[in-house]
């Protein structure tokens, strides 16, 4: 009986040892791939991205279902325009949680046509709106995780109501879909200029143009002056205008258009000063600013000469080859 006591407390100890050995391991396995993460979103952020899928890749090759790590890859491989690739990364994180994280459903939207892309938004947005409804009894600290929630939940509409502007465009009741998710987009956060924006495009597609300059001049109205103000320096101005998202460089490109479309001049000038105040070096800015001269008459022909120049040098510069600058500097000429 003793012996057998004694082995038996012998077996435990070895099992608890084996076990607590596992669990170390396993512990450890999680901080390196915790550590690889961090470098990998550090190598994201300064945009060297072979180091980033580097990590990554070590990162799945230990754990092949990370969903982190694998949406993380499929946010590089869209930056370098490998969108087979990403798409998927992007899957596969759909196989392995398919009923969590709105965020890979809003990616998959992005990288496909049609009705499969307005499928991927709505699962997203389902998903979405299930985490909102865990948010009603938030601490004021966390109202800002809301917001965002509720800014992407915005922006999910809205690229519904552009694929029924385009892709769409021909489908049953295309209309009607577009027309309720831009008002779902506006409902869902008023103060996202991007859903404006989306009600202009579609007043501007139907040729409703007096409605296409309401809606644009609301939408820059939620940062427009802010940007004025971050570019003039004014402090006071800045502080008294919290929260307020800048849209990025290329969505300001889409919108300077717009404007010139509606022929808001003063508005796309503006925006297309701060443009190239940021970046001197973007061939499409200086071509709209001289194309937009151009189309205003004779008198703003020498300014449109100067931009088109401009464009050319930039694309020399760059190794573009674009020869509609040149035929547009013809055309100026003459």
């Amino acid at each position: 009986m003793t012996k057998s006591k004694k082995k038996q407390k012998k077996r435990g100890a070895l099992a608890s040892a084996s076990g607590e050995a596992s669990g170390f391991a396993s512990q450890k396995q999680k901080q390196n791939i915790d550590a690889l993460i961090d470098e990998a979103q550090s190598a994201i952020d300064s945009f060297t991205y072979d180091e980033a899928i580097e990590k990554l890749k070590d990162v799945l090759n230990s754990s092949p279902n990370h969903e982190k790590a694998l949406e993380m890859l499929a946010g590089v491989y869209i930056e370098q325009s490998d969108w087979n690739e990403a798409q998927n990364l992007l899957k596969q994180c759909v196989t392995v949680s398919p009923d969590t994280g709105y965020t890979k459903y809003f990616s998959l939207g992005q990288l496909t046509d049609g009705e499969e892309s307005v499928s991927f938004y709505q699962k997203g947005i389902e998903i979405l709106q299930k985490e909102l409804e865990n948010c009603e009894n938030l601490q004021p600290a966390e109202e800002t995780d809301k917001k965002v929630l509720m800014k992407d939940l915005s922006n999910a509409y809205c690229s519904i109501s552009e694929t029924y502007m385009t892709d769409l465009c021909f489908a049953e009741n295309s209309e009607q879909h577009c027309v309720s998710a831009i008002e779902l987009a506006i409902q869902a956060d008023p103060s996202n200029s991007e859903a404006h924006q989306c009600k202009a495009n579609y007043h501007l597609v139907k040729e409703e143009f007096d409605e296409a300059k309401t809606a644009m001049e609301k939408s820059l109205s939620l940062w427009l002056p802010h940007h004025e103000a971050l570019r003039d320096a004014d402090t006071e101005a800045i502080l008294n205008s919290t929260e307020v998202l800048i849209p990025s460089y290329d969505s300001r490109i889409q919108t300077a258009k717009m404007l010139i479309e509606l022929e808001m001049f003063d508005q796309a000038t503006n925006i297309l000063d701060g443009l190239v105040e940021e970046d001197d070096e973007v061939t499409e800015v200086w071509y709209i600013l001289g194309w937009m001269n151009y189309i205003q008459g004779d008198e703003y022909k020498l300014n449109a000469h100067y931009y088109l120049k401009k464009a050319k040098e930039v694309s020399v510069k760059l190794g573009v080859r674009e020869t509609d600058y040149n035929i547009s500097i013809y055309r100026v000429k003459r």
